[in-house]
């Protein structure tokens, strides 16, 4: 038998542990680094990690996705935080759901939307059935009970009839109803001129009326001007609503005028006078709870069409119907005479 030699064995045998150990470090190591890195360990876009399956963008769906929006049952992350169960850990802390499970904010939705099931407009337009007010019913409403006053622009025009007309194809008034016009030309609301003042027109003819339609403060400004008349005005129109209130009127439709042009009529001061008293009279409308007074502005009407007057300030023939128009969109937007 050959003599062995042991150095040369020891040497073998040194070599073939070493590179197992070799072997079994970089294994562990690979597996550590696996692990590490998005592994069957779970961690950032692996399974169960911060962005992976049940998170924000993952499997368990997408903001607006199915379930709910934005996010279903949570508030961007299922189960937690925005990391699942720590820093970057595999099965972390939030595993289960920690708050927001099941839908803190949107599980179920919102409520609707504004007007449906919620919100503030719910069952109708203001006036219109809803905005909180009561139900408006049609057809509840004598044409005696609804009063024109005001002076040439209404009563040189065919603005009462084209209303009347608009509420009879409503259902607001019976076939061979009509709204009744005491307006008369040339008058104003304030003390002065000719004819019966427009706080009179009312007086004379209130008996059973609920609702008024009116203009008035044109000829305070175009036959008088100053602040005087235009204080007067007002003084006027706010007795004029305590009068209503007292003999049971309960709405109002105030139309103030368009800007006037300069065609056969001189206009002088008007426009600046109707301008000045406009945002008062509108105020002092706007303040009304008994009668409530609902304020239209004929400008946003009357502005690019010249041809709705010849003279430069009355209602032509093709300004009647839009105006009678306008007039009664604001009756139906707001209940009057329903």
């Amino acid at each position: 038998m050959p003599k062995l030699d042991s150095s040369a064995a020891f040497s073998t045998i040194r070599r073939t542990r070493s590179a197992a150990f070799t072997s079994m470090t970089l294994s562990v190591l690979a597996g550590i680094a696996l692990g590490a890195c998005g592994g069957d360990g779970g961690v950032p876009l692996g399974t169960g990690g911060v962005v992976g399956s049940g998170g924000a963008v993952g499997s368990g769906g997408a903001p607006f996705g199915s379930g709910g929006a934005p996010s279903t049952g949570g508030s961007g992350t299922t189960g937690g935080a925005p990391s699942t169960g720590g820093v970057a850990s595999t099965g972390g802390a939030s595993t289960g759901g920690a708050a927001p499970t099941g839908g803190a904010a949107s599980t179920g939705g919102s409520g609707g939307t504004i007007g449906t099931g919620g919100g503030d407009t719910t069952g109708g337009a203001p006036g219109t059935g809803g905005g909180g007010s009561d139900t408006c019913e049609i057809g509840t409403t004598q044409g005696n009970e609804v009063l024109f006053i005001g002076e040439s622009f209404v009563q040189a025009s065919t603005i009462p009839e084209e209303t009347t007309k608009l509420a009879r194809a409503a259902g607001s008034l019976e076939s061979n109803d009509s709204y009744v016009d005491r307006s008369e030309g040339g008058t104003w609301l304030g003390p002065g001129g000719p004819g019966k003042p427009i706080p009179q027109q009312y007086a004379d003819n209130s008996n059973g009326v609920r609702f008024v339609l009116m203009d008035g403060g044109g000829n305070d400004c175009w036959q008088g001007g100053d602040e005087s008349h235009r204080t007067a005005a007002l003084n006027a129109a706010e007795q004029l609503f305590q009068d209503m209130g007292e003999n049971g009127v309960e709405k109002v439709v105030y139309f103030f005028y368009p800007d006037p042009l300069q065609k056969t009529f001189p206009i002088g001061d008007l426009k600046a006078c109707l301008d000045l008293l406009r945002p008062d009279m509108k105020a002092l409308c706007d303040a009304q709870t008994a009668p409530t007074c609902h304020w239209l502005d004929l400008r946003e009407t009357w502005n690019g069409h010249d041809e709705y007057t010849d003279d430069g300030i009355h209602v032509a023939g093709p300004g009647n119907v839009p105006t009678a128009t306008a007039i009664f969109e604001t009756m139906q937007e707001n209940c009057v005479a329903p």
